[in-house]
C-alpha cells in the first residue's frame, strides 16, 4: 500500500498565499514516510523535472496535479496534462477527458458551505467525475462530509482522504493508502477500482477556526505587502 496525499499547496500556489516552499513540503513528506505526492496550485499546473527529480531523490513520486475552477468551483485534477488550465466549462471536461483517461478528476470538499465548492454541479455532472474527497475539515457534530458519502455510495464513487493542506504542519491530518505499484498511471487505476484506505478522523472546531484564521492571515498579509510594493513603485 502507497502513503499518497493528493491535494495540496505549497508556495507557488497564484491564489492563497503560503509561507512553505515545493521542497520544503516535499521534505515534510519524506519525513511523514509519504510515498507519492501531488502539488495542487489554484488555477497553474506545477511540474518541472527540476522538482520531479528532488522528490525522487528523496523516494517520492510526484504527480502533476492543480486545482482548477469551473463556475469559481473547485476541481481537483490528478495526473493532469497543461491543456487541463483551458478547461472553464462541464463541456471542457468532459472533452479533456476522452483525451487524457489518465487523468484522475476529483471532487474536492463538494458540500461545503462556501460559494466555491461544487454542490449541485457535481450531482448534474457526477458521471464527469472519478472520485470524492473527504475534507479534513470535520468534527463529530457537524460533518459536511455525510452527503458527499451519500452521493459516492450511490453512484459507486470512491471516496478519496487528503489534507488540503495549506498549513505544513497539517500534511497528515488526511491521506490515503492506495494498493499500486509506485507509477502514475497504476495509482489512477487503484483509485478509480477502489484499491483504497482511506485515514481520516475528526478533528476540533479549534483547529478548523485556527486554519481559517492562519490562512486568511497570511492571505491578508501577502496583500498588504503587494499593495505596499505598488505604490512605492
Amino acid at each position: 500500500m502507497l502513503k499518497v496525499q493528493l491535494h495540496c499547496h505549497c508556495s507557488a500556489d497564484p491564489l492563497d498565499h503560503i509561507n512553505f516552499s515545493a521542497k520544503e513540503l516535499i521534505d515534510e513528506a519524506q519525513r511523514l514516510k509519504y510515498d507519492v505526492l501531488c502539488i495542487t496550485l489554484h488555477r497553474k499546473l506545477f511540474f518541472n523535472k527540476k522538482i520531479q527529480k528532488y522528490a525522487a531523490k528523496r523516494g517520492l513520486l510526484l504527480i502533476p496535479g492543480i486545482e482548477f475552477e469551473i463556475n469559481n468551483k473547485h476541481i481537483l485534477a490528478v495526473n493532469a496534462h497543461q491543456d487541463i488550465t483551458n478547461v472553464d466549462n462541464f463541456e471542457k471536461l468532459a472533452t479533456y477527458r476522452q483525451n487524457h483517461p489518465e487523468t484522475l478528476i476529483i471532487a474536492p470538499h463538494p458540500f461545503f458551505p462556501t460559494g466555491y465548492c461544487l454542490q449541485k454541479d457535481l450531482i448534474d455532472n457526477i458521471l464527469l467525475f472519478d472520485a470524492i474527497e473527504i475534507s479534513w475539515a470535520y468534527t463529530k457534530t457537524k460533518d459536511y462530509n455525510k452527503k458527499a458519502i451519500a452521493l459516492a455510495k450511490r453512484w459507486h464513487k470512491p471516496l478519496v482522504s487528503t489534507a488540503d493542506c495549506h498549513i505544513l504542519s497539517e500534511l497528515n491530518i488526511g491521506y490515503t493508502l492506495v494498493e499500486a505499484k509506485k507509477d502514475a498511471l497504476s495509482i489512477v487505476k487503484a483509485i478509480r477500482q477502489n484499491k483504497i484506505e482511506i485515514h481520516t478522523k475528526p478533528t476540533s472546531y479549534f483547529k478548523i477556526a485556527r486554519f481559517t484564521i492562519q490562512l486568511s492571515w497570511q492571505n491578508f498579509h501577502a496583500k498588504l505587502k503587494k499593495s505596499r510594493k505598488s505604490s512605492i513603485l
